[in-house]
């Protein structure tokens, strides 16, 4: 019954944030600047994922996003001139078009688009475009094939 209450608590959270009832929410997750964030049907989320929408996150329908995911749209400025505790952030935005899934432990950073039903693999970092129906994995991502 708890488990039931608990879902229930999560899937509540998901609406209040998004104003989407077609989110499927499998374990706690954060996100900053909700306002930020639009999202698509069918969206799952599981445990652990980290949405950070300081300029704005596209995700469209069927989407996965696995455990412990970050999806990060900020960065910090890298102007050699000012010390590093005082450097501004950029932020650009993150498209993910509809049927991507991103796996667990994945970070999909600033300005990227990850195409139309393409994977990316657990553990990897992207910090460039994903190609429709690619696979991509590593630190930085690359190409594994395309489906």
């Amino acid at each position: 019954m708890l488990g039931g209450l608990y879902r229930n608590l999560l899937r509540l959270k998901a609406w209040w944030l998004f104003g989407q009832l077609r989110t499927h929410v499998y374990g706690s997750f954060t996100v900053t600047n909700p306002k930020n964030i639009r999202i698509g049907t069918n969206l799952a989320i599981n445990h652990g994922v980290f949405l950070l929408a300081r300029s704005g996150i596209t995700i469209g329908d069927n989407v996965v996003l696995s455990a412990n995911c970050m999806i990060i749209d900020a960065r910090l400025s890298l102007d050699p001139q000012t010390p590093a505790s005082n450097r501004d952030h950029d932020a650009a935005p993150i498209v993910i078009e509809d049927g991507a899934w991103i796996g667990a432990g994945a970070i999909i950073l600033a300005g990227v688009t990850v195409g139309k039903n393409a994977v990316v693999a657990a553990g990897s970092v992207v910090v460039k475009d994903v190609p429709p129906g690619a696979i991509v994995g590593g630190n930085p991502a690359k190409m594994l094939r395309q489906q």
